[in-house]
């Protein structure tokens, strides 16, 4: 494994997964928000925490992933 790839590991942004789920539903966006429920053992979850970008790609970066940067714990260089 090279030094570039472990960095890039260790640094992940995340954010709390079931807060996330939790926005989601009381948003009434109940199909997101089940969408985003079964993540949770795929590889981008670790213990709960979910990848930033991962959400950010799926929602985009409008009126709603601000909403959600607001709503929902995020963890700035969590490491797995």
């Amino acid at each position: 494994m090279s030094y570039f790839y472990y960095i890039t590991i260790m640094n992940m942004n995340r954010m709390n997964l079931a807060q996330l789920v939790t926005f989601f539903s009381a948003m009434n966006l109940t199909q997101t928000a089940s969408y985003f429920n079964g993540c949770a053992k795929d590889s981008v979850t670790v213990d709960g925490l979910i990848e930033l970008d991962f959400v950010k790609r799926h929602v985009g970066e409008g009126q709603l992933w601000r909403e959600i940067q607001a709503n929902v714990t995020s963890y700035i260089g969590c490491t797995v």
